[in-house]
């Protein structure tokens, strides 16, 4: 990711309708999903970025966190995080430390080498029983702008990150497309960038409108409530569940 993004992500995530409902859809998987009683949970955010979402999971038990990016650890830093810097190639903690890993937007990175290397070691990590909750971006042929500017190695199809998963010998409880609301306006996107061909990456979250803002943020809070009842069809990510076996 390049620098600036960590910046960009620290002012705008608070209040960004993208990231206010991923982490209430995380913090709503963790309630539904995890093997012991909540506020007990030992908890790894594994690739943290600058630190808001492990912050709110610590009020569901003991949380550490990790990120490549030695920017990522100092931002996360500035929220009193439990954080080191490593790869989730690499996790520098023993067999069977949590009950929960928690990675957002993380295996797709262009850092990692190996996806498979990766999600074994989230195996390891686990407790038997305990559970990861993941989200990648979706569709390898939707190349955005921004996917070159937040340094993105691959998207993934839904049959694909499922089968890597049962290769690392987890049993995935729910496997569903996510933001399938944006989905549209994120075609039109993807059609004007092939069109004009712009040659600098940009990044996509930033300053919106304040009322555009709060519409999206209630729509995606909606979705993340359907997304517990039913799986969506399309999307522009892929959220999955995954328990040790």
């Amino acid at each position: 990711m390049e620098i600036v993004e960590y910046e960009n992500m620290y002012r705008n995530e608070r209040d960004h309708y993208f990231y206010v409902a991923t982490h209430q859809l995380v913090l709503s998987l963790i309630e539904k999903y995890a093997p012991t009683p909540k506020k007990q949970l030992k908890i790894l955010d594994a690739g943290c970025g600058t630190g808001l979402l492990a912050q709110k999971m610590s009020k569901m038990g003991r949380v550490e966190a990790i990120d490549f990016s030695p920017e990522a650890v100092k931002f996360s830093k500035r929220r009193k995080i439990k954080v080191q810097q490593a790869s989730i190639e690499k996790l520098p903690f023993p067999d069977d430390s949590f009950d929960v890993v928690v990675s957002i937007d993380v295996l797709t990175a262009a850092s990692i080498k190996n996806d498979q290397v990766a999600l074994r070691e989230f195996n390891r990590l686990l407790k038997p029983g305990g559970i990861l909750i993941m989200r990648v971006s979706a569709y390898p042929w939707l190349k955005l702008i921004h996917d070159k500017h937040v340094h993105m190695r691959h998207r993934y199809e839904r049959v694909e990150l499922f089968n890597k998963l049962n290769k690392a010998n987890f049993a995935t409880e729910k496997l569903s497309f996510i933001h399938s609301f944006l989905f549209p306006l994120i075609i039109v996107r993807h059609l004007w960038e092939n069109f004009i061909k712009p040659k600098e990456s940009k990044s996509a979250v930033g300053k919106i409108h304040p009322l555009l803002n709060s519409f999206l943020t209630k729509l995606l809070l909606f979705e993340a409530k359907l997304f517990l009842k039913i799986n969506l069809p399309f999307g522009l990510g892929l959220v999955s569940v995954s328990r040790k076996k």
